[in-house]
């Protein structure tokens, strides 16, 4: 990976992905549930409000630390390319 933000984008589907695994009931809900106005929500509007809400809690993890750490994870990945050397991962 020589993109810091494709690193940063993987961090956040993960963290949404793991809360998503939390909220698995209110995904699958399939009773019927009104809005606002006294309309039924459909079952793909549900999952979407689940979605952003997983989205917006988990927006919050994408810190300057953690771009910081993902451009310096991408630059010695660079660097050991230009020199040759085989890239190992969990280091």
């Amino acid at each position: 990976m020589w993109k810091s933000i494709e690193g940063c984008f993987s961090v956040l589907k993960a963290n949404i992905k793991r809360h998503l695994t939390i909220y698995r009931e209110a995904i699958c809900d399939r009773s019927r549930q009104l809005d606002q106005n006294g309309d039924v929500i459909t079952l793909a509007g549900r999952q979407m409000r689940v979605l952003e809400r997983a989205a917006k809690a988990e927006i919050k993890r994408m810190t300057s630390v953690l771009v910081s750490r993902m451009e310096l994870h991408c630059s010695k990945a660079v660097n050991a390319a230009a020199e040759g050397i085989p890239m190992v991962y969990g280091k």
